[in-house]
């Protein structure tokens, strides 16, 4: 069933070949985050997120499209529904007709329907709904008709797809380690010869022939991929000759596999200028955010757009946006890189940076938020803290809460009062009918465990993600801010190479981030940041390459060692122990924020142990590292002794014998302490 808008149609005064067409798969930012099933996903975001799909619409009409087709799948209705009730439904400059089918399963299902309604009459521009970009299509249109008519050259005739890079480097934040591609391509045509998603692998292979039969052969990795590509229409017959073809690499495999066979080629476009992202996950959706927001996609930025009323949005210093009938009260402030939404109340004293506020919104006073998106008609009472999370419509935070980084409240979520979320944390506002939690719990059990963890006036269910047994891929599942990697499945299946190559790639991210890391904190002492901004650079780091928060808390002390050793290299070691108390005193706040429990304390110690034995002047002054770490309450005197008494590979016990003198000091006062106390008694 399709439903076309109000707009003029398109063809009546061109020629077919003449009319730009675009197809828009709109599900996929959704499911991403539940696999389209036959039956209903389970998404812990149950809405389409229709502001980035009218960002996609936007790019496409401003480029000058005249007919797009939006297929939609899952929550079709609501995306039908909106282009309907938008400024869509009165463009006069395109039409923009949804294709609603509830079978598809894949991209290439959804391109074998459109096949079946036989729309596309000529080449196509082809792009998801989650796509935020301001670069000129008509050029790359252009480009892909003149291959196409390039009599001299059958390679260039036969090409069927043109595929959209931006040249941005590894590590940038906006590139998506899903979309990671190494390329090898005939640097005299841009013809595609090789193709390799390279998402945590470290190895890279390439046929030989691709080198051998080919005289000018140029090796990219430092492409992003767009996932905009300019389509001949003969690529709807080739999905549909070819039920195998599920994505869009599936088709280009295949393509490249049968070229000799199917006589048909592709070709990239690099684009030197403009902007593009795509929000396929929660790290790319705070990444493209950001990048709106500081205004890196204009003319596409939140001032030029307008809410469903029609109102404009205000652009003012320092990145910061309201609509209309905004209520700030006195002291509030909107540091840097904020929007808020119509009608959002906020309160006195209250501090929010680098965060998207929804309509309608009641925000308490003494409220901190920090790299945060509140959808919504969400309430937050007083003296609450969120921070890098997601916290959906409707949502009610209870006061005194804080809410750690990478969480997720979906809709109606209720927490608090007086709780602390942990980081990573999923939340929904209904139970699981296929949970058991373990055991025969009763409802009034399972609202025991509620409140328990999340405060005693919460509505608040731990998230599960659905598990499908048949999946192949089930050793691949979703973090908050990007992928991460299940181990156990695939362990089991894998050579020792393979794991291997997992290991290496695991190192690479690690040494890049501590190399970034240590330049973070040398700028940080230049600039004189602040304790909360460092915080705020350290975890964009954590994120960008995916560094476990067990790996971070020895990283950031080794680094806050590593760096007054370097400056002072050539002084005793008793000065060069000075200069490091020094930056310890300096960033105790910094250490406190990540080093807090027994088990992040034990973190550091393992940390502290691999550092001393890998260099000397660490290993020299460790003993009074250990003990100013004390003396600052950041390491307490049990876990010290616990860490001391656990047994030790033969590597270690040169340590463990160094250190025992002071291990040895902390047991006589907590004897002594004992004592006393007993005798006070």
């Amino acid at each position: 069933m399709a439903a076309k808008s109000k707009g003029k149609q398109r063809g009546e005064d061109l020629k077919q070949e003449d009319v730009i067409q675009a197809v828009v798969i709109a599900d996929s930012f959704n499911i991403r985050f539940a696999p389209i099933t036959k039956e209903k996903p389970k998404s812990l975001l149950p809405v389409a997120n229709l502001p980035i799909l009218d960002y996609t619409l936007e790019f496409l009409v401003t480029a000058g499209v005249q007919e797009i087709y939006v297929f939609c799948c899952h929550l079709a209705d609501q995306i039908r529904t909106h282009i309907r009730q938008s400024k869509w439904s009165e463009c006069s400059s395109c039409s923009i007709t949804p294709i609603l089918s509830e079978c598809c399963m894949s991209m290439g299902d959804a391109l074998r329907e459109v096949h079946d309604k036989s729309v596309i009459r000529s080449d196509f521009i082809l792009v998801y709904g989650d796509v935020v970009a301001n670069i000129r299509l008509q050029d790359v249109l252009e480009e892909h008709k003149k291959r196409r008519e390039d009599k001299t050259c059958p390679k260039n005739r036969n090409s069927v797809m043109t595929m959209i890079f931006q040249k941005v480097p590894p590590g940038h934040p906006s590139r998506n380690k899903e979309d990671d591609i190494f390329l090898a391509i005939d640097q005299s045509s841009n013809r595609v010869l090789h193709y390799q998603r390279v998402t945590e692998q470290s190895k890279l292979h390439i046929p030989v022939e691709v080198l051998t039969d080919n005289d000018d052969v140029q090796l990219r990795y430092d492409l992003l991929d767009s996932q905009i590509s300019v389509c001949s229409p003969e690529v709807l017959s080739l999905y549909k000759d070819n039920f195998d073809y599920l994505n869009r690499d599936d088709f280009v495999k295949g393509i490249l596999i049968n070229e000799d066979i199917m006589e048909k080629t592709m070709h990239v476009c690099v684009i030197s200028d403009g902007y593009m992202g795509r929000i396929s996950n929660l790290q790319m959706y705070d990444a493209v955010s950001h990048d709106v927001i500081c205004r890196w996609s204009y003319p596409l930025v939140p001032d030029t757009q307008t809410d469903e009323q029609g109102q404009i949005i205000s652009h003012s210093r320092h990145n910061i946006y309201t609509s209309k009938d905004v209520t700030l009260a006195k002291g509030c402030v909107l540091e840097k890189n904020v929007l808020v939404g119509r009608g959002t109340r906020i309160g006195s004293d209250t501090r929010i940076t680098d965060s998207v506020i929804g309509k309608d919104c009641k925000i308490g006073s003494n409220v901190i938020i920090e790299n945060a998106y509140v959808w919504d008609g969400v309430t937050i009472e007083d003296n609450c803290f969120v921070n890098t999370s997601v916290i959906c419509d409707n949502v009610v935070i209870y006061s005194s809460t804080t809410v750690q980084p990478g969480c997720i409240l979906s809709m109606n979520v209720e927490v608090g009062p007086s709780v602390k979320i942990e980081s990573g944390t999923r939340l929904q506002s209904t139970k699981d009918e296929d949970d058991d939690f373990g055991d025969d719990l009763t409802e009034a059990d399972q609202d025991a465990v509620s409140i328990m963890n999340y405060g005693s006036k919460s509505k608040a269910f731990l998230y599960q993600p659905p598990e499908d047994s048949d999946e192949e891929d089930n050793d691949i599942v979703q973090d908050m801010w990007g992928l991460s990697i299940q181990s156990e499945s695939s362990t089991e299946t894998s050579s020792l190479s393979k794991q291997s190559s997992v290991d290496e790639a695991m190192l690479d991210d690690e040494e890049l981030f501590y190399s970034e890391l240590l330049d973070t904190l040398v700028k940080a002492k230049e600039d004189n940041y602040t304790t909360e901004n460092l915080i705020l650079e350290i975890n964009s780091l954590k994120h960008t390459y995916n560094i476990a928060i067990t790996d971070l808390y020895g990283m950031v002390m080794k680094g806050l060692i590593e760096i007054p050793l370097r400056e002072s290299q050539d002084l005793e070691p008793g000065a060069q122990l000075v200069s490091v108390k020094k930056n310890f005193a300096k960033y105790s706040p910094l250490i406190k924020n990540y080093i807090k429990g027994e088990e992040s304390q034990l973190d550091c110690l393992h940390a502290l142990e691999d550092f001393a034995l890998s260099n000397g002047k660490v290993n020299t002054l460790l003993v009074k590292i250990l003990h100013t770490l004390y003396d600052l309450d950041i390491l307490s005197e049990q876990v010290l002794i616990k860490w001391h008494n656990m047994d030790k590979e033969d590597e270690y016990k040169a340590i463990k014998h160094q250190v025992a003198p002071l291990i040895k000091w902390l047991e006589e006062a907590e004897e002594e302490t004992s004592d006393e106390e007993e005798g006070s008694d």
